[in-house]
């Protein structure tokens, strides 16, 4: 997913869209009825000469959010490249939240290279002053959402604290999460169970993976029996940020089940930290670093800075191919692609997974993300072959209407559809094919799964623990060439 404020420059509007939106709450108010804003839009246009494409309303809906039937018409409308432009009378009109108005100008509007402008506010994303204004728009959004952050996380602190699971619309494995409390789900315990004896019996985690295939038919992940095995839900206690609390739920587990678990999982961590093995990784980015100018790999190397008691080693990661210690891993002699410090990338990449354990809705914003960037050439051909797609669907209707006036025999008729017909079949196959491909290897609920004990992972694990959880969560991080620049592919 990239992460990146920018902005652009866009033309003089020649397809403007407006938008209108009453509360109910408004709906007398001077100024805001639907008439009121539909005239005063339609009069600044006329002034402007700026082409009025269609007028979206949404008469009744707050602005606290943007489930509106007319705004996600907009939407679509703009993705479709219909609109280059849109104008509302007041910038609550668009939305009453800093986050989600910075959210629409940003990525829905500019992305789409459409200008935003708001008639009261004298707020136009076509000027300099404009786009200046997201910035500080971008403040506040940043303080709506520490703000938002801050109250949830008293919230579940609370409900851990009172014994009660954090919800969240997610459910740890063997248990069912209704009315706001956990219930045993009896299918899914008998398997926790089953992971447990296994365990404790010594078969290997990758072992149990394929056993519990064969036997209950279910694909269990080794990330996800890890996360069994690791966490104390499942002996009756709510974990929270590098803490635990009496839960309120049955324990799956008894608690000298659990605890040996843990001996053996900590023995197993420090046989395998002290076997020999040059090639590993310190870092916890390690392996998953890559260039995004020549597609190499990133490696971390350090050097040492001052004298004496003052001497400090500061290690960075580098692009393989700008880094030049491995001729074999060279891509490009010539790339220069950004190196980070490794302390000031791992925070900056950690923050990132932080917001997902914090914020639903931002996690819910990366499930349903593709799993890799669009790159703009292809959403340029996208485009084209889908107004080609229109075109053929317009001239069959012409030819219907053709044949309707008697202008042209039915064999003709079915000649011409076949052929419009065929082109278009071959382009729906050509768009399918440009969908981005990526397999997810984590589910919605194995990830959140994950996400519950990160803060004890990181609060209480080894460096190997704490990668193989990031590993589980990410596939890969893009190193993109303009600093500051990054784009995280996530594996659910």
């Amino acid at each position: 997913m990239a992460f990146n404020i920018f902005e652009r420059v866009i033309s003089m509007p020649q397809k403007t869209a407006l938008y209108i939106r009453v509360s109910t709450q408004e709906q007398a108010q001077e100024g805001y009825s639907i008439e009121a804003q539909t005239s005063r839009l339609t009069s600044y246009c006329k002034a402007k000469d700026w082409p009025i494409v269609e007028i979206y309303t949404d008469p009744g809906f707050s602005g606290s959010n943007t489930e509106r039937p007319a705004l996600q018409r907009l939407f679509a409308d703009i993705e479709a490249g219909r609109i280059d432009c849109v104008l509302v009378y007041k910038l609550d009109r668009l939305s009453r939240s800093q986050k989600d108005t910075l959210y629409i100008i940003e990525d829905v509007f500019l992305s789409h290279n459409v200008a935003f402008v708001s008639m009261q506010e004298n707020f136009d994303t076509s000027t300099p002053f404009g786009r200046a204004m997201i910035g500080i728009l971008s403040v506040f959004a940043q303080l709506e959402r520490e703000q938002i952050r801050e109250r949830m996380n008293m919230g579940r602190l609370e409900r851990a604290k009172d014994g009660f699971f954090h919800g969240g619309g997610f459910r740890p494995f063997g248990y069912d999460y209704e009315d706001g409390q956990l219930h045993i789900n009896q299918m899914e315990a008998l398997i926790v169970r089953d992971v447990y004896s296994m365990f404790l019996e010594h078969t290997p985690i990758n072992k149990i993976e394929e056993i519990l295939l064969e036997k209950y038919g279910r694909t269990i992940r080794h990330t996800a029996i890890r996360s069994i095995l690791s966490t104390p839900i499942y002996i009756g206690l709510i974990s929270w940020e590098g803490h635990t609390y009496p839960g309120r739920h049955e324990a799956i587990i008894d608690t000298e089940s659990y605890t040996k678990a843990q001996e053996l999982l900590n023995d197993r961590a420090r046989i395998a930290a002290s076997k020999p093995f040059p090639f590993r990784s310190t870092t916890l980015l390690g392996g998953l670093l890559f260039c995004g100018n020549c597609g190499a790999a990133y490696f971390a190397k350090g050097n040492y800075s001052g004298h004496g008691s003052n001497k400090t080693y500061r290690a960075y990661y580098y692009c393989y191919s700008r880094g030049k210690t491995t001729k074999r891993k060279i891509i490009d002699p010539t790339c220069i692609n950004p190196a980070y410090p490794v302390k000031e990338l791992d925070k900056r990449i950690l923050a990132e997974i932080e917001r997902l354990v914090s914020d639903d809705s931002y996690f819910n914003s990366v499930v349903s993300l593709p799993g890799s960037q669009k790159s703009a050439d292809t959403e340029r051909q996208k485009y084209a072959i889908m107004q080609r797609m229109d075109e053929i669907d317009l001239q069959i209707s012409r030819v219907i209407d053709l044949y309707q006036l008697g202008t042209i025999s039915m064999d003709d008729i079915g000649a011409r559809t076949t052929k419009l017909q065929n082109e278009k079949d071959a382009l729906q196959k050509t768009l399918a094919s440009m969908a981005p491909k990526h397999e997810k290897k984590l589910s919605a609920a194995e990830a959140r799964t994950l996400l519950d004990e990160y803060f004890f992972i990181m609060e209480n694990g080894e460096t190997d623990e704490k990668k193989a959880l990031l590993h589980s969560l990410i596939k890969k991080i893009i190193v993109k060439p303009t600093v500051g620049e990054f784009d995280i592919i996530w594996n659910f």
